[in-house]
Protein backbone atom coordinates (compact mmCIF):
# COMPACT_ATOMS: atom_id res chain seq x y z
CA UNK A 1 0.00 0.00 0.00
CA UNK A 2 1.08 3.61 0.01
CA UNK A 3 1.58 4.21 -3.89
CA UNK A 4 -0.81 5.80 -6.31
CA UNK A 5 -0.75 2.86 -8.15
CA UNK A 6 -3.43 0.93 -6.24
CA UNK A 7 -4.78 -0.64 -9.03
CA UNK A 8 -4.28 -1.15 -12.65
CA UNK A 9 -7.13 0.86 -14.04
CA UNK A 10 -9.89 0.49 -16.38
CA UNK A 11 -8.71 3.52 -18.02
CA UNK A 12 -6.14 1.20 -20.12
CA UNK A 13 -9.04 -0.03 -22.41
CA UNK A 14 -9.54 3.32 -23.29
CA UNK A 15 -5.64 4.71 -22.98
CA UNK A 16 -6.91 7.80 -20.70
CA UNK A 17 -5.18 6.72 -17.42
CA UNK A 18 -4.85 9.45 -14.68
CA UNK A 19 -4.38 9.05 -11.27
CA UNK A 20 -6.37 10.48 -8.90
CA UNK A 21 -7.53 10.14 -5.09
CA UNK A 22 -6.04 9.66 -1.45
CA UNK A 23 -3.19 7.47 -0.56
CA UNK A 24 -2.82 3.80 0.36
CA UNK A 25 -2.78 2.49 3.90
CA UNK A 26 -5.14 1.20 6.36
CA UNK A 27 -6.35 3.59 9.32
CA UNK A 28 -4.45 1.10 11.74
CA UNK A 29 -1.14 1.02 10.35
CA UNK A 30 -1.71 -2.61 10.97
CA UNK A 31 -1.21 -3.70 7.64
CA UNK A 32 -3.57 -6.25 7.85
CA UNK A 33 -6.82 -6.12 6.33
CA UNK A 34 -10.57 -8.11 6.95
CA UNK A 35 -11.80 -6.42 4.24
CA UNK A 36 -11.85 -4.49 1.56
CA UNK A 37 -14.41 -1.48 0.29
CA UNK A 38 -14.86 -0.60 -3.09
CA UNK A 39 -16.87 2.63 -4.34
CA UNK A 40 -17.63 3.66 -8.06
CA UNK A 41 -18.12 7.22 -8.53
CA UNK A 42 -20.35 7.98 -11.45
CA UNK A 43 -19.63 11.79 -11.24
CA UNK A 44 -15.80 11.52 -11.04
CA UNK A 45 -15.89 8.63 -13.44
CA UNK A 46 -13.05 6.79 -10.75
CA UNK A 47 -12.95 3.64 -8.84
CA UNK A 48 -11.83 4.07 -5.00
CA UNK A 49 -11.11 1.33 -2.78
CA UNK A 50 -10.14 1.20 1.01
CA UNK A 51 -8.68 -1.53 2.90
CA UNK A 52 -10.19 -2.44 6.22
CA UNK A 53 -7.85 -3.57 9.33
CA UNK A 54 -8.46 -6.38 11.08
CA UNK A 55 -8.31 -4.15 14.19
CA UNK A 56 -10.56 -1.51 15.85
CA UNK A 57 -9.95 1.34 13.35
CA UNK A 58 -11.28 5.15 13.68
CA UNK A 59 -10.17 6.33 10.17
CA UNK A 60 -9.42 5.11 6.12
CA UNK A 61 -7.66 6.09 3.78
CA UNK A 62 -7.76 4.36 0.18
CA UNK A 63 -6.93 4.92 -3.54
CA UNK A 64 -8.62 5.83 -6.98
CA UNK A 65 -7.92 5.40 -10.56
CA UNK A 66 -10.32 7.38 -13.25
CA UNK A 67 -11.77 4.87 -14.96
CA UNK A 68 -11.94 6.53 -18.84
CA UNK A 69 -15.77 5.65 -18.46
CA UNK A 70 -19.25 6.26 -15.96
CA UNK A 71 -19.61 2.99 -14.29
CA UNK A 72 -22.88 2.14 -12.51
CA UNK A 73 -22.90 -1.02 -10.91
CA UNK A 74 -20.10 -3.17 -8.54
CA UNK A 75 -20.40 -7.14 -7.54
CA UNK A 76 -17.73 -8.96 -5.77
CA UNK A 77 -17.49 -12.96 -6.06
CA UNK A 78 -18.37 -14.19 -1.91
CA UNK A 79 -14.37 -15.23 -1.86
CA UNK A 80 -13.20 -11.76 -2.78
CA UNK A 81 -11.26 -13.59 -5.73
CA UNK A 82 -13.31 -11.22 -8.78
CA UNK A 83 -14.78 -7.73 -8.67
CA UNK A 84 -16.87 -7.17 -11.62
CA UNK A 85 -17.61 -3.43 -12.82
CA UNK A 86 -20.50 -2.24 -14.86
CA UNK A 87 -19.96 0.87 -16.90
CA UNK A 88 -22.94 3.65 -18.29
CA UNK A 89 -22.08 2.57 -21.76
CA UNK A 90 -22.73 -1.25 -21.60
CA UNK A 91 -19.11 -3.25 -20.87
CA UNK A 92 -18.59 -5.04 -17.87
CA UNK A 93 -14.97 -5.46 -16.86
CA UNK A 94 -13.48 -8.01 -13.79
CA UNK A 95 -10.36 -7.58 -11.71
CA UNK A 96 -8.79 -9.68 -9.93
CA UNK A 97 -8.36 -8.98 -6.21
CA UNK A 98 -4.86 -9.45 -5.04
CA UNK A 99 -3.34 -9.36 -1.55
CA UNK A 100 -4.14 -5.99 0.15
CA UNK A 101 -7.07 -5.40 -1.96
CA UNK A 102 -4.84 -4.58 -5.29
CA UNK A 103 -6.55 -4.87 -7.98
CA UNK A 104 -5.69 -6.55 -11.54
CA UNK A 105 -7.56 -5.84 -14.98
CA UNK A 106 -8.61 -9.47 -15.98
CA UNK A 107 -9.54 -10.71 -19.63
CA UNK A 108 -6.79 -8.69 -21.07
CA UNK A 109 -8.25 -5.35 -20.70
CA UNK A 110 -11.39 -6.25 -22.20
CA UNK A 111 -14.42 -6.52 -21.13
CA UNK A 112 -16.16 -9.87 -20.04
CA UNK A 113 -19.93 -9.14 -21.32
CA UNK A 114 -21.95 -5.45 -22.14
CA UNK A 115 -25.65 -4.55 -22.33
CA UNK A 116 -27.18 -1.43 -22.92
CA UNK A 117 -27.57 0.76 -19.24
CA UNK A 118 -26.22 -1.76 -16.38
CA UNK A 119 -27.81 -0.92 -13.48
CA UNK A 120 -27.66 -3.71 -10.86
CA UNK A 121 -25.22 -7.00 -10.52
CA UNK A 122 -24.71 -9.40 -7.86
CA UNK A 123 -22.88 -12.79 -7.38
CA UNK A 124 -25.10 -15.72 -5.88
CA UNK A 125 -23.49 -17.21 -2.41
CA UNK A 126 -21.59 -19.86 -4.74
CA UNK A 127 -19.87 -17.49 -6.47
CA UNK A 128 -20.55 -19.56 -9.64
CA UNK A 129 -23.21 -16.77 -10.87
CA UNK A 130 -23.56 -13.46 -11.52
CA UNK A 131 -27.14 -11.63 -12.52
CA UNK A 132 -27.55 -8.86 -14.59
CA UNK A 133 -29.91 -5.92 -15.04
CA UNK A 134 -30.13 -3.19 -17.14
CA UNK A 135 -32.75 0.04 -17.21
CA UNK A 136 -32.83 -0.34 -21.05
CA UNK A 137 -35.17 -3.95 -21.03
CA UNK A 138 -37.15 -6.05 -18.42
CA UNK A 139 -34.45 -8.73 -18.80
CA UNK A 140 -32.64 -10.25 -16.49
CA UNK A 141 -28.87 -12.42 -17.71
CA UNK A 142 -27.23 -14.83 -15.84
CA UNK A 143 -23.85 -15.87 -16.31
CA UNK A 144 -21.36 -18.70 -15.54
CA UNK A 145 -18.21 -17.46 -13.89
CA UNK A 146 -15.19 -18.85 -14.41
CA UNK A 147 -13.71 -19.84 -11.43
CA UNK A 148 -9.71 -19.54 -12.48
CA UNK A 149 -10.32 -16.42 -14.82
CA UNK A 150 -13.58 -14.78 -13.94
CA UNK A 151 -14.76 -14.57 -17.16
CA UNK A 152 -18.67 -15.06 -18.34
CA UNK A 153 -20.31 -17.21 -20.10
CA UNK A 154 -24.24 -16.41 -20.71
CA UNK A 155 -26.42 -19.08 -19.83
CA UNK A 156 -28.19 -21.42 -22.01
CA UNK A 157 -31.65 -19.39 -20.75
CA UNK A 158 -30.31 -16.62 -22.65
CA UNK A 159 -32.27 -14.10 -21.51
CA UNK A 160 -34.92 -14.55 -19.13
CA UNK A 161 -37.73 -11.73 -19.55
CA UNK A 162 -39.51 -9.72 -16.34
CA UNK A 163 -42.72 -8.21 -16.05
CA UNK A 164 -43.24 -4.99 -16.35
CA UNK A 165 -41.43 -2.21 -15.22
CA UNK A 166 -37.88 -0.29 -14.68
CA UNK A 167 -35.32 -2.86 -13.41
CA UNK A 168 -33.90 -1.73 -9.66
CA UNK A 169 -32.12 -4.43 -8.42
CA UNK A 170 -31.60 -7.92 -8.36
CA UNK A 171 -31.04 -9.90 -4.89
CA UNK A 172 -30.38 -13.76 -4.29
CA UNK A 173 -31.37 -15.18 -1.19
CA UNK A 174 -28.94 -16.19 1.59
CA UNK A 175 -29.82 -20.09 0.53
CA UNK A 176 -29.26 -19.63 -2.56
CA UNK A 177 -32.31 -20.73 -4.22
CA UNK A 178 -34.65 -18.17 -5.08
CA UNK A 179 -33.68 -14.66 -7.17
CA UNK A 180 -35.74 -11.68 -6.50
CA UNK A 181 -35.72 -8.47 -9.00
CA UNK A 182 -37.27 -5.17 -8.23
CA UNK A 183 -39.19 -3.72 -10.98
CA UNK A 184 -39.87 -0.20 -9.34
CA UNK A 185 -43.41 0.93 -10.33
CA UNK A 186 -43.55 -2.41 -12.21
CA UNK A 187 -43.69 -4.50 -8.55
CA UNK A 188 -40.84 -7.55 -7.62
CA UNK A 189 -40.32 -11.04 -10.18
CA UNK A 190 -39.16 -14.00 -8.39
CA UNK A 191 -37.84 -17.17 -9.72
CA UNK A 192 -36.37 -20.36 -7.93
CA UNK A 193 -32.91 -20.64 -8.49
CA UNK A 194 -31.09 -23.85 -9.27
CA UNK A 195 -27.61 -23.06 -8.16
CA UNK A 196 -26.00 -25.88 -9.36
CA UNK A 197 -26.11 -25.12 -13.28
CA UNK A 198 -27.93 -21.85 -13.25
CA UNK A 199 -30.92 -22.58 -14.14
CA UNK A 200 -34.43 -19.86 -12.79
CA UNK A 201 -37.98 -21.24 -12.74
CA UNK A 202 -41.11 -20.93 -11.71
CA UNK A 203 -41.72 -17.10 -12.28
CA UNK A 204 -43.92 -15.53 -10.09
CA UNK A 205 -45.19 -11.29 -9.61
CA UNK A 206 -45.82 -9.68 -6.42
CA UNK A 207 -47.91 -6.18 -7.54
CA UNK A 208 -46.67 -3.23 -5.75
CA UNK A 209 -49.59 -1.83 -3.10
CA UNK A 210 -51.00 0.97 -4.89
CA UNK A 211 -48.66 4.11 -6.36
CA UNK A 212 -45.26 2.84 -5.56
CA UNK A 213 -42.00 1.58 -6.67
CA UNK A 214 -39.95 -1.29 -4.95
CA UNK A 215 -36.27 -0.34 -5.10
CA UNK A 216 -34.81 -2.81 -3.07
CA UNK A 217 -34.73 -5.95 -1.89
CA UNK A 218 -33.26 -8.28 0.69
CA UNK A 219 -33.84 -11.65 3.29
CA UNK A 220 -33.12 -12.45 6.77
CA UNK A 221 -29.80 -14.75 7.34
CA UNK A 222 -32.41 -17.69 7.30
CA UNK A 223 -34.29 -16.81 4.02
CA UNK A 224 -36.98 -17.19 5.85
CA UNK A 225 -38.24 -13.55 5.07
CA UNK A 226 -38.04 -11.46 1.97
CA UNK A 227 -37.93 -7.57 2.84
CA UNK A 228 -39.05 -4.79 -0.18
CA UNK A 229 -38.26 -1.70 0.20
CA UNK A 230 -41.51 0.39 -1.62
CA UNK A 231 -41.23 3.82 -1.63
CA UNK A 232 -44.94 5.21 -1.09
CA UNK A 233 -45.64 2.16 1.00
CA UNK A 234 -43.01 0.86 3.38
CA UNK A 235 -41.10 -2.02 4.44
CA UNK A 236 -42.97 -5.22 3.38
CA UNK A 237 -42.16 -8.36 4.74
CA UNK A 238 -43.15 -11.41 2.99
CA UNK A 239 -42.43 -14.76 4.03
CA UNK A 240 -40.86 -16.96 1.43
CA UNK A 241 -42.51 -20.45 1.07
CA UNK A 242 -41.72 -23.45 -1.40
CA UNK A 243 -40.94 -22.68 -5.40
CA UNK A 244 -40.19 -18.94 -3.05
CA UNK A 245 -43.96 -18.30 -3.27
CA UNK A 246 -44.53 -14.91 -1.28
CA UNK A 247 -47.13 -14.07 1.69
CA UNK A 248 -47.39 -10.65 2.91
CA UNK A 249 -47.17 -11.02 6.73
CA UNK A 250 -49.91 -9.15 9.09
CA UNK A 251 -49.21 -5.42 9.75
CA UNK A 252 -46.87 -5.44 6.62
CA UNK A 253 -46.06 -2.96 5.23
CA UNK A 254 -44.10 -1.36 8.15
CA UNK A 255 -43.57 2.27 8.44
CA UNK A 256 -40.34 4.36 7.75
CA UNK A 257 -38.85 7.24 6.52
CA UNK A 258 -38.75 7.87 3.00
CA UNK A 259 -37.30 6.67 -0.22
CA UNK A 260 -35.90 3.18 0.77
CA UNK A 261 -33.04 2.34 -1.23
CA UNK A 262 -30.77 -0.70 0.45
CA UNK A 263 -31.71 -3.24 3.57
CA UNK A 264 -29.18 -4.70 5.55
CA UNK A 265 -29.66 -7.62 8.15
CA UNK A 266 -27.39 -7.52 11.12
CA UNK A 267 -25.62 -11.08 11.89
CA UNK A 268 -27.07 -11.97 14.53
CA UNK A 269 -30.50 -11.63 12.36
CA UNK A 270 -31.87 -9.23 14.92
CA UNK A 271 -32.15 -6.05 13.25
CA UNK A 272 -32.86 -4.50 10.04
CA UNK A 273 -31.46 -1.50 8.67
CA UNK A 274 -32.87 0.79 5.62
CA UNK A 275 -31.08 3.18 3.97
CA UNK A 276 -33.31 5.70 3.34
CA UNK A 277 -32.03 7.75 0.07
CA UNK A 278 -35.51 10.96 0.74
CA UNK A 279 -34.51 11.43 4.00
CA UNK A 280 -31.11 10.62 4.63
CA UNK A 281 -31.54 8.54 7.52
CA UNK A 282 -30.97 5.24 8.53
CA UNK A 283 -34.34 3.43 9.90
CA UNK A 284 -33.76 0.33 12.23
CA UNK A 285 -35.83 -2.29 13.07
CA UNK A 286 -36.03 -5.21 15.49
CA UNK A 287 -36.92 -8.33 13.52
CA UNK A 288 -39.31 -10.32 15.79
CA UNK A 289 -41.35 -13.41 15.88
CA UNK A 290 -42.94 -13.86 12.26
CA UNK A 291 -40.79 -11.45 10.79
CA UNK A 292 -42.91 -8.32 12.33
CA UNK A 293 -40.15 -5.50 12.42
CA UNK A 294 -40.29 -2.65 15.53
CA UNK A 295 -38.68 0.18 15.02
CA UNK A 296 -35.58 1.10 17.25
CA UNK A 297 -35.92 3.91 19.92
CA UNK A 298 -32.45 5.14 18.87
CA UNK A 299 -33.24 5.08 15.55
CA UNK A 300 -33.11 6.85 12.83
CA UNK A 301 -29.44 7.23 12.26
CA UNK A 302 -28.14 10.28 10.36
CA UNK A 303 -26.20 9.80 7.09
CA UNK A 304 -25.24 12.04 4.12
CA UNK A 305 -26.82 13.17 1.66
CA UNK A 306 -29.14 10.27 -0.60
CA UNK A 307 -27.76 7.29 0.97
CA UNK A 308 -27.78 4.52 -1.88
CA UNK A 309 -25.76 1.31 -0.66
CA UNK A 310 -25.29 -0.30 2.74
CA UNK A 311 -22.54 -3.20 3.42
CA UNK A 312 -21.47 -5.25 6.03
CA UNK A 313 -17.82 -5.79 6.29
CA UNK A 314 -16.48 -9.48 6.71
CA UNK A 315 -16.40 -9.60 10.27
CA UNK A 316 -20.16 -8.29 10.80
CA UNK A 317 -18.38 -5.34 13.01
CA UNK A 318 -19.05 -2.24 10.74
CA UNK A 319 -22.26 -1.42 8.54
CA UNK A 320 -20.83 0.82 5.53
CA UNK A 321 -22.75 2.99 3.40
CA UNK A 322 -22.33 5.23 0.36
CA UNK A 323 -24.01 8.51 -0.32
CA UNK A 324 -24.58 9.63 -3.92
CA UNK A 325 -24.80 13.19 -2.35
CA UNK A 326 -21.92 13.29 -0.55
CA UNK A 327 -21.15 15.12 2.87
CA UNK A 328 -19.72 12.41 3.52
CA UNK A 329 -19.58 10.09 0.68
CA UNK A 330 -18.77 6.90 2.52
CA UNK A 331 -19.91 6.47 6.22
CA UNK A 332 -18.92 3.43 8.67
CA UNK A 333 -20.82 2.73 11.47
CA UNK A 334 -20.40 -0.07 14.03
CA UNK A 335 -22.90 -2.03 16.36
CA UNK A 336 -23.27 -0.04 20.17
CA UNK A 337 -22.24 -2.33 23.00
CA UNK A 338 -25.42 -1.56 25.45
CA UNK A 339 -27.78 -0.19 23.58
CA UNK A 340 -29.80 -3.13 21.25
CA UNK A 341 -29.69 -2.03 17.36
CA UNK A 342 -27.92 1.20 18.25
CA UNK A 343 -25.42 2.51 15.37
CA UNK A 344 -22.39 4.60 16.49
CA UNK A 345 -20.64 6.44 13.93
CA UNK A 346 -17.01 5.15 13.74
CA UNK A 347 -15.47 7.52 10.39
CA UNK A 348 -16.42 9.34 7.68
CA UNK A 349 -14.24 9.24 4.19
CA UNK A 350 -14.39 10.96 0.95
CA UNK A 351 -14.29 8.49 -1.97
CA UNK A 352 -12.89 11.24 -4.20
CA UNK A 353 -13.03 15.12 -5.08
CA UNK A 354 -16.30 16.03 -4.25
CA UNK A 355 -19.21 15.59 -6.28
CA UNK A 356 -18.08 12.50 -6.37
CA UNK A 357 -21.68 10.73 -7.22
CA UNK A 358 -21.28 7.18 -5.33
CA UNK A 359 -23.46 5.04 -7.38
CA UNK A 360 -21.89 1.80 -5.77
CA UNK A 361 -20.52 -0.03 -3.30
CA UNK A 362 -19.15 -3.85 -2.37
CA UNK A 363 -17.21 -5.05 0.27
CA UNK A 364 -15.45 -7.84 0.32
CA UNK A 365 -15.03 -10.81 1.02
Amino acid sequence: MGCSSFFVPLCQEYNTCSSGGGSGGGGSGSGTYSSYAYVANATLGTLAGFPIPTATFTTLTGSSYTLGTTPSALAATPKGTFLYLATLAGPVFVYTIGANGTLTLGNNGSQVTSTLVPTWMTVDPSGNWLFLVSNSSNQLLIFQIDTSTGTLTQTGQGTIALDAGNPTQVYVTPNDQYVYIGLGLGGTDGFTFNSSNGVVSNQLHLATRGAASDNTIASDNKSAYLFVGEAGQGIRVLTIGTGGALKEIAGSPFALQLGPQSIVVDPTNTYVYVANKTADVITGYTLGTGGTLTPLSSSPFTTGFLPIAMSLDSTGKYLFVVNSGGSPDMQVFSFDATTAGKLDPVTSVATGTDPAGAVALSVVP
